[in-house]
């Protein structure tokens, strides 16, 4: 990247380094190493050449800080290159080498209208819709330094062969295709990757898209019912939160509201290795005093953990943990899932029944990537079944 600067690359970049049209899909399993070998990608053109203009985007603002912004400053800050001052959080762009890596959100097309860049990263690339796309490349209209051409590049897992991707980008002959699994990521713990071929023996369809890298189809999909809103409502009917504890998998918090009997679902916190009173020092500052009388239902398993929660103040309870039931109770309701929600937005995406060796669709769920759609469940099911038929159930 450098003359002084010597970083392990993997054939994903160097796939992707090599790709010469202007369109370059880069398509992987779980953690295959994509997203990683694109951010290494854009730094390096950033050093290599001065003036140029590169755009990093997914679909929401709050998803791209997660993901893409955050792995490219923390890779800044590994390789020694970071500073304070190149960092402008207020226009959200940082400045290396006369060059800008500019992170914006599409959930407003309008925002870069006047804008123009020499390299686009679609992060999550099916978050978007095949109209976002078309503004997009529209946009990739800088003027380009002689040995390089302007090019688009979007990372994603293969979750439907019925998107636009599949259907507009696949055929193209000027488009690249790069393709990844989980064997391209030499990283990985020996437990994940034992999790994720794990799959085989529950989804075939979640192990060809996550293990494999390759096309799925959504007939397996649970949740259908839902849509995107943009905020929470102004005003509703009630409101109560959902927890799932965790340390190695993420815990997740989600807050429900209830307005004429529609759920708008929004994620609060998606992060591991919180111990218990971590978790009570975040929910200190999710849930202000004057809201802790709202109920958190709780994953009943941790009886010990919901205790301490208890006399730290909270009113949080154990919840009905009948995943059937509680599954089909969520498909009949209409839910909206606030835009501001990236891994609940994904867990939604891609949660599957499991499958037969034949093919054959169960009426159980794949366990993988689900724990804010535990939360979810547990806080819905357990609220309605409260309150079903006048009976109130006793939580202790």
């Amino acid at each position: 990247m450098s003359k002084d600067l010597k970083i392990k690359v993997s054939k994903v970049f160097k796939e992707t380094l090599k790709a010469k049209t202007k369109i370059v899909l880069n398509i992987g399993g779980a953690r295959s190493g994509k997203s990683y070998a694109m951010a290494q990608l854009l730094i390096m053109k950033a050093l290599n050449y001065e003036g140029l203009n590169i755009g990093i985007t997914r679909k929401t603002m709050p998803a791209l800080k997660m993901t893409a912004r955050r792995l490219i400053l923390d890779l800044l800050k590994q390789y020694g290159l970071y500073q304070t001052s190149a960092f402008n959080k207020t226009e959200n762009y940082y400045q290396l080498n006369k060059s800008r890596l500019q992170f914006f959100s599409l959930d407003d097309p309008e925002k870069i209208k006047s804008s123009e860049f020499n390299f686009l990263w679609l992060e999550e690339a099916t978050e978007f819709t095949y109209q976002d796309y078309l503004v997009l490349l529209t946009r990739l209209s800088a003027p380009a330094p002689k040995a390089l051409i302007n090019q688009m590049f979007l990372t994603l897992n293969p979750t439907d062969i019925n998107c636009w991707i599949a259907k507009y980008l696949l055929t193209q002959k000027e488009v690249s295709v790069i393709k990844s699994t989980y064997k391209d990521n030499r990283f990985l713990s020996k437990d994940y990757i034992e999790t994720l071929l794990s799959l085989k023996n529950y989804n075939e369809q979640a192990y060809k898209i996550f293990a494999l890298g390759q096309w799925g189809a959504s007939d397996t999909l649970i949740y259908t019912n839902w849509q995107m809103a943009e905020k929470e409502p102004s005003s509703y009917d009630e409101v109560f939160w959902g927890l799932d504890f965790g340390f190695n998998n993420p815990t997740a918090l989600v807050k429900i509201f209830i307005k004429d009997k529609i759920y708008f679902v929004e994620e609060k916190l998606y992060k591991t290795h919180l111990t218990n009173s971590l978790l009570i020092e975040e929910l200190k500052t999710l849930i202000p005093q004057q809201e802790r009388a709202q109920i958190i239902f709780a994953d009943s398993a941790e009886p010990d953990r919901i205790a301490e929660i208890s006399a730290a103040g909270f009113n949080i309870r154990p919840a009905l943990k009948n995943v059937l039931d509680g599954i089909m109770f969520i498909k009949s309701c209409p839910l909206n899932i606030i835009k501001e929600s990236p891994n609940l937005t994904k867990e939604i995406q891609n949660y599957s029944w499991k499958t037969t060796l034949n093919g054959q669709i169960t009426e159980d769920p794949v366990k993988f990537n689900d724990h804010a759609l535990d939360a979810l469940r547990y806080a819905i099911y357990t609220h309605k079944s409260s309150q079903n038929n006048g009976v109130q159930i006793s939580f202790f």
